[in-house]
Parts: structure tokens; sequence; C-alpha cells
């Protein structure tokens, strides 16, 4: 039988971090990378592990890296601290883990939630994340924003969803936004030379068009209508910011 461990990523994540780790309370290795929390993270955080550590968080990609550094199990689960595993995906990924897997990760199936609602269309929904992988030559990509874990050969597909409700109101949306865009922009300028109206007229509209009519996002109200807007002016905002870097320089 393969062992499992669970990798958490934590900063100020009091808010949600009990669900997440009440949801993969099953797993015997939960190994949590805190960043410098202020609140009660930490405290909820020893109720479910001893396994807690700090490092100055950089990126995504280079924070997962580290961690990965202290786990000595066949697979890891990579679960962020706003996510939940279900009841359905549990049970899935233990039957997985007992038997004898053959492809070296798994997507798992992402239910987004905005403002305590599930967004079902928008292309939110199922949002495919590869979650599930066998440590041995497992490495993140080293980017500032969206990294995902690389590997070598076959990848698979996992039933159960992955419970994600990243933002408490509007004011917590435009806080992660304000970073987002920031680290978004600096990947931009890592690779363009120029920006100009297409980055910031046509592709925020080709985006929302994308979202709300390709993607069905009219079948979702109003709440479709919110994503699809702010997923535009995201588009919007990082080129915009890229831009304003660029003049800078």
């Amino acid at each position: 039988m393969s062992s499992l461990s669970a990798i958490v990523l934590t900063n100020n994540s009091f808010s949600t971090l009990e669900k997440c780790l009440e949801s993969i309370k099953w797993i015997t290795d939960i190994v949590i990378v805190d960043s410098g929390s202020t609140d009660r993270t930490i405290e909820i955080a020893k109720t479910y592990t001893d396994r807690i550590y700090y490092n100055k968080y950089i990126n995504y990609g280079r924070q997962l890296n580290w961690a990965l550094k202290k786990i000595a199990s066949d697979w890891i689960l990579v679960v962020d601290s706003d996510e939940a595993v279900t009841a359905e995906l549990s049970k899935n990924i233990k039957e997985l883990i007992n038997g004898k897997p053959v492809p070296n990760g798994y997507y798992i199936p992402r239910k987004n939630y905005f403002l305590g609602k599930p967004v079902n269309y928008c292309g939110w929904y199922p949002d495919y994340v590869l979650r599930l992988f066998r440590r041995e030559g497992a490495v993140y990509k080293d980017r500032e924003l969206g990294s995902s874990v690389e590997l070598k050969g076959e990848k698979g597909y996992l039933c159960g969803d992955l419970i994600h409700q990243p933002y408490r109101n509007l004011e917590h949306y435009f806080q992660k936004f304000n970073r987002y865009t920031d680290s978004a922009a600096k990947e931009i300028l890592k690779r363009k030379h120029r920006i100009g109206i297409f980055h910031l007229v046509l592709w925020p509209f080709g985006k929302f068009f994308k979202m709300y009519i390709l993607k069905m996002g009219f079948l979702d109200g109003v709440v479709g209508i919110v994503v699809c807007a702010l997923g535009a002016f995201y588009v919007f905002s990082k080129y915009a910011k890229a831009w304003e870097r660029k003049c800078r320089r």
C-alpha cells in the first residue's frame, strides 16, 4: 500500500482552515507551511497536525517546492487553505492509494463558489487541477502566479469535487485581486515587449464573451454576470499594470 501526505499552504487562513483540515483529517501526515500568519491560523493548525513549518513566501511554486522537501510519502495531495475535500473525493483517493495506480498524477474537478454561490458555468466548473501526484520527480514551475506541478508519465482524472470558496465578500475579493494582478503583471513583463490596445481592449472583451457566451455564464444568473465582468476586468487590470510598469522603466 502506498503512503500519502497532504500539503496545505497558509497565511492568515483562520476563516477557512478548519473546514479544510477537517476534510483531510483522515490523512495521517498533514504538512502545513505558513508564511507569517498573525491571526489564529497556527492555533487551528495545531489541533490537526504537529507538522507546521514557516517559510517566507516568494511565489506559489517555490513555496510548494520547499514543502515537497519535507515529505517522504509516495503520494502527495495539495489542498489550498480555502478548499475542502468532499466525501466522494476522499473515498476515491483512499481506494486509489490502496490499489496500484498507473498514472503518476490525477486531475481533480474543483467546484468554485463566488460569494457563497456555486458557479456552474463561466468556465469555472469543472475546473480541473492537478493536485494528487507521486512525490518522486514532482516539481513546481517557478512562476509568480498559477504554478502547476510538472510530472513525467501518464495522468488520470478522479471523480469527486474539491470545494473552493476563496472570497468572503467583495472587499476580500478585491484584496486578492490586487495581489493577483500585481503578480500577473510581473509575468507579462517577463515575456512581452509591447502592450497596446489589443491587450487593453480586445482581450478583456474577448474574455467576457468567452465566459458569458461560449462558456454559458448567462446560465448562472446574476452571479454569472458579476463573475464574467470581473474576469474581463482582471485581464484589463493585469495588462494596465504591466503597461504602467513598463512606462516607468
